[in-house]
């Protein structure tokens, strides 16, 4: 069961990724920000992938007036961005409207952004983040307080998903160590493809970073232990599947030290196509079907 993270003022941001796309990571943060709601919790949804947004339609929405690409270009208010949906107690914060560029935003872009989440005024923030394992989506993931890796059972899926958590963790590292550079080259170095001296695991990372500075692999071992981020496959289609995410974080735990919780699994379901294509919630049009009753026990481990 996942150690929940309280932010100073009680509020929970939780980052849903998974570093490839067509995994279910939107569907799974609408939903999930449905089934907190129906709890009677202040819930925001965001959606943070700028150039290709796609949350609102989820939740029945058809057309954003102000997004958060017009916040960050000071066109809106942040209360002007948040969108009321037709679920009591959730709100949506979208990525549309924006062009394209927007993708890639500069760095102090995405510091508001990071800052945004902050500043939103909910018990719980939830991020869908965009696809692929940019330095946006990492440092997104990484600011959360909670992060939820998905994955289908297919073997892409989960070496995108290994491969994003590999990302996700060197990123932490190298920010972590942004003002020591001795420790810092030794990551990057670590990381390149191109070094022939590259280590294959944490461990060996961690025994050259002590030989460079013994306070720094102090907090460089803190850093990891305390990165515990959360999977979910989704997807399943038999109960046998759930082995792939044992192995995942086997793997995890081998090669990067890591201590993952895995949350549980949300089905296979026809019904799934139907309720994107009619603009409804699933849990909304679904409540009693076992993909809205998984999602609900993934809720109940989180919280």
């Amino acid at each position: 069961m996942a150690k929940q993270k309280v932010a100073e003022n009680g509020k929970k941001i939780w980052a849903i990724g998974g570093g490839k796309g067509g995994i279910g990571k939107t569907f799974f943060t609408a939903n999930l920000g449905v089934g907190l709601a129906r709890m009677g919790k202040k819930v925001i949804v965001v959606d943070s992938d700028l150039g290709g947004a796609n949350l609102h339609t989820l939740l029945g929405i058809k057309f954003v007036k102000y997004s958060l690409d017009d916040y960050i270009h000071n066109t809106c208010s942040l209360e002007e961005a948040t969108l009321s949906t037709s679920i009591d107690n959730l709100w949506l914060l979208s990525g549309a409207g924006g062009i394209l560029g927007s993708a890639n935003p500069f760095y102090f872009q995405k510091m508001k952004i990071i800052h945004c989440f902050n500043k939103l005024e909910a018990d719980y923030i939830l991020v869908d983040l965009g696809a692929g394992s940019s330095y946006n989506v990492l440092d997104f993931i990484n600011s959360a307080d909670e992060k939820i890796i998905i994955f289908s059972p297919e073997p892409t899926s989960i070496q995108n998903a290994y491969g994003f958590l590999k990302s996700a963790l060197y990123r932490k590292l190298i920010r972590t160590f942004k003002d020591n550079k001795p420790v810092q080259d030794i990551i990057k170095k670590a990381i390149d493809p191109k070094n022939k001296k590259k280590v294959s695991t944490l461990d060996e990372l961690s025994q050259r970073v002590g030989e460079v500075d013994k306070d720094g692999h102090i907090i460089f071992k803190e850093t990891v232990d305390n990165y515990r981020p959360n999977t979910i496959i989704n997807m399943l289609k038999n109960k046998g599947e759930q082995n792939i995410a044992l192995s995942l974080n086997l793997t995890a735990k081998k090669f990067l030290n890591l201590d993952m919780n895995y949350l549980g699994f949300v089905e296979s379901d026809a019904l799934v196509s139907e309720s994107v294509k009619a603009m409804t919630p699933f849990m909304k049009m679904n409540p009693d079907a076992h993909v809205s009753t998984s999602i609900n026990k993934i809720i109940q481990r989180l919280v």
